[in-house]
């Protein structure tokens, strides 16, 4: 099974999510971020500064979910998006201008893509020394065109069921 297209579309075509994480007491807390999507690993990317709530909570509790949708302002049944379960991992805790040459080949093509996305972003602010890069394994993907829904789980081992 591969995923379907409605959610490649979504995750490929769309610039931000909306990332839940939530504290060692399930305080949740839900703010916009910049993502990529790596469809042949099942990860999902994105950039953060290292003091900021979400890499707190992540550190106590990497379980996350990251929403991406569409919205019709005037037929709510056309709304559509997708959500995404899994667990978050800082890749590297030190800030990315500091990480070891080796270290940073290996996330190099996923800071290209965000680079490339994201130029108009960068050009206007650079990442920062503190920003780290955060990895999420996903695990479970709901899509829904308003009322109807539909969902694959992945493996470990990455395979789509």
């Amino acid at each position: 099974m591969r995923i379907p297209d409605e959610m490649l579309n979504i995750l490929y075509g769309n610039y931000f999510g909306y990332i839940c994480t939530s504290d060692r007491i399930d305080q949740p807390h839900v703010v916009p971020v910049f993502f990529i999507y790596d469809e042949q690993s099942q990860k999902i990317f994105f950039i953060s500064n290292d003091k900021s709530k979400k890499i707190k909570n992540i550190l106590e509790n990497p379980n996350v979910s990251i929403t991406v949708d569409i919205r019709d302002p005037l037929n709510p049944f056309n709304n559509e998006g997708v959500m995404v379960q899994g667990t978050a991992i800082i890749t590297e805790k030190e800030p990315i201008y500091f990480l070891p040459e080796e270290t940073l080949q290996l996330y190099r093509d996923i800071y290209m893509e965000f680079k490339s996305k994201y130029q108009s972003v960068i050009e206007n602010k650079p990442l920062g020394e503190n920003d780290i890069i955060v990895q999420i394994n996903i695990r479970k993907m709901v899509y829904w065109r308003g009322p109807h829904f539909k969902s694959v789980r992945i493996s470990r081992d990455g395979e789509i069921t």
